[in-house]
């Protein structure tokens, strides 16, 4: 009722269909663009086994992830891509829910502004000074900084529109109230303002402790989570420096946060899983395991697990993973009479797999905040990662057995199974692309992301999976995901810029080295703090926010980093199945259409399989290690 009010009123205005096409057409440009960076790439490759490395690909890539970031934040907006804490706010009555979301959509709105005025800044003066990079290509930087202002724009008229059609809705008085404290607006927001006052109060005292309770208040409230780290950043800048010499940083810290070669991976593997989903390789994963083991017992939710590793082995997102598997595996799964909760779960555990079988999205966001080398990341969760896959299938079979509801299916015959191999093999050979060429040294796995592109891409089209006329709608769909991660990502370097300066990360590394505690108990303490977070956060704003903290304390302590990312990696598996947050989730009762009571019922015991994963990984951290140890990276 709440999403239909809202298209009718949008509908009714001029301006906000205007804004919604223009977020449509960015979105979609953003799209083209990373397929662009896809095939420069190729190039680049090519170039340097045949002929001569080139000097400009690497760079214009990051250029163009600069605009892509920010080009399509106001199309994720309008998507509802943009996830936020809503763990209170779901609870809330319609008419209380949509007055959170006027507060925000304002606060969406003044951060919008912020980058707006301070990119426009940057950009005016790199225009007047007609400045350069450093780099032999000299390439103008006012260029770079022009994508800022353009998406920062896009993404204040959509807050803009997004703000009216909550007020219209408010104004209108057709929501529903409820009863409760969470539901008497006289309480609800009072409360609000103190906590948020408290938190703003106590700067002078505690600058950090201000910072993290203003922070908690504003995720609490159901603000957009880019929005609330770079809320928080920017005030934090402000109080520190002032407007003139703190707020200035906002444009130039946004475009140092997406400069980067490695987050250059993270938009180009989900544009991959988008084109080979839109081209049905769900379908033939899945069906391809069902042929060759689905006869055995328990045979489907085996075949589920293995349809899910090895999707996880080219999307490198859990949610994707979960997402197009769980379309066809769950049908097929319930026709077969196994148990409605088993099988929910089956797939909601299946497709953690997707962050630890590489490529790996929060594999990708460690790297580029710690230093490790992505590659060995990516070897380093191989082996854990199939070792959960089959830890999954031994316990899916076993409950199987034990319960006897299920309907067992005849043997296919050698010809069915050879043309499933068939009908599967493209998609089976993504990732041996990927692994074997990260592996051999070939090319990065930023390289193997856009070599992935292409080969979807081609694939797709040559199979005629995806029409031409479809490309459009492809492009777009590959960036929702992508820019909530990356506008994540400069809010949390705002937030970690005033981090940085309050030396944070000293202070915690010093409080801890003057306790006399041992290592191990470190670790579980840590352990715990991450799980809790994982009930009320997503994966990649739990990392952002705290690596730049935990890294430096790790590796004090002595623990190697490379091990340690691929521990937290599974950690942050628990996560997504971790509720009241854990996304994945949310998916399979979106997918499956189910209470989401029976989902959490079918993935608990998964929850207890992954703390036994990590067990085990450290108790034998060589789990992780020896496969980067084989090309040399070792980690530090």
């Amino acid at each position: 009722m709440n999403n239909l009010a809202i298209k009718k009123l949008a509908n009714k205005n001029i301006f906000t269909t205007s804004v919604d096409s223009l977020s449509a057409v960015a979105g979609s440009v953003a799209g083209y663009a990373m397929l662009f960076v896809a095939f420069i790439m190729v190039y680049e490759i090519i170039a340097r086994i045949f002929f001569t490395p080139t000097l400009w690909v690497n760079e214009i890539s990051c250029y163009i992830l600069v605009w892509f970031g920010f080009l399509a934040s106001a199309y994720g907006l309008k998507e509802g891509s943009h996830i936020n804490v809503d763990i209170l706010v779901y609870r809330m009555s319609p008419r209380i829910r949509n007055a959170f979301e006027i507060v925000g959509f304002t606060f969406c709105l003044g951060y919008s502004l912020l980058l707006l005025v301070y990119s426009w800044d940057m950009f005016s003066d790199g225009f007047t000074m007609n400045e350069r990079s450093s780099t032999v290509l000299m390439f103008p930087m006012y260029l770079v900084y022009l994508g800022l202002v353009i998406g920062s724009a896009l993404l204040m008229m959509q807050s803009l529109k997004m703000l009216i059609n909550r007020i219209s809705l408010a104004v209108g008085g057709t929501l529903e109230t409820g009863k409760g404290l969470l539901n008497n607006v006289w309480v609800i927001i009072p409360v609000f303002i103190l906590l948020l006052a408290a938190g703003l109060g106590i700067y002078q005292v505690s600058p950090g402790l201000s910072i993290v309770i203003t922070l908690v208040v504003f995720l609490l409230a159901g603000i957009p989570v880019f929005t609330c780290l770079g809320l928080v950043g920017s005030l934090g800048l402000f109080l520190l420096m002032g407007a003139d010499m703190g707020l200035s940083q906002i444009g130039m810290v946004s475009v140092k946060s997406l400069d980067s070669f490695t987050l250059l991976a993270i938009p180009l593997y989900i544009l991959a899983g988008q084109i080979l989903m839109a081209g049905g390789i769900g379908k033939e994963l899945f069906m391809f395991c069902s042929r060759w083991i689905g006869h055995l017992s328990g045979g489907t939710m085996a075949a589920t697990i293995a349809a899910c590793a090895i999707f996880a082995a080219i999307s490198g997102s859990s949610v994707a993973t979960a997402a197009t598997i769980g379309i066809i595996a769950i049908p097929e799964i319930l026709k077969r009479n196994y148990e409605r909760t088993h099988a929910y779960g089956v797939v909601a555990a299946g497709g953690t797999l997707g962050i630890l079988i590489p490529p790996s999205a929060s594999m990708i966001i460690y790297s580029s905040i710690t230093g490790e080398s992505t590659g060995a990341l990516f070897m380093g969760g191989l082996i854990p990662g199939f070792m959960l896959a089959l830890m999954f299938i031994v316990f899916a079979v076993a409950i199987c057995l034990k319960s006897g509801h299920y309907k067992k299916e005849e043997p296919c015959g050698l010809s069915e199974r050879l043309g499933s191999f068939k009908e599967a093999i493209w998609a089976l050979l993504a990732p041996v692309i990927i692994i074997g060429g990260i592996y051999t040294g070939i090319f990065t796995p930023t390289e193997a992301a856009a070599v992935t592109v292409i080969y979807a891409l081609a694939v797709s089209l040559l199979r005629g999976k995806i029409k031409l006329n479809d490309l459009g709608q492809v492009m777009s769909g590959g960036t929702c995901s992508s820019t909530m991660i990356l506008m994540i990502v400069v809010g949390a370097m705002i937030l970690g810029t005033v981090v940085t300066f309050l030396q944070i990360p000293q202070n915690v590394c010093n409080f801890v080295g003057n306790l006399s505690i041992p290592v191990w108990l470190i670790i579980v303490l840590l352990s715990i703090t991450f799980m809790i977070l994982g009930m009320f956060l997503e994966v990649v704003s739990i990392l952002l926010i705290t690596m730049p903290i935990v890294y430096p304390l790790i590796t004090n302590l002595g623990i190697n980093g490379l091990w340690f990312g691929v521990y937290i990696t599974l950690l942050m598996e628990m996560a997504m199945i971790t509720p009241p947050v854990g996304l994945n989730l949310y998916v399979i009762q979106g997918v499956a259409r189910a209470p989401i009571e029976d989902v959490i019922k079918g993935a608990w015991p998964y929850m207890v399989l992954l703390l036994f994963g990590l067990f085990i990984l450290a108790l034998f951290p060589g789990l992780a290690l020896w496969l980067p140890g084989t090309m040399g990276l070792g980690g530090r």
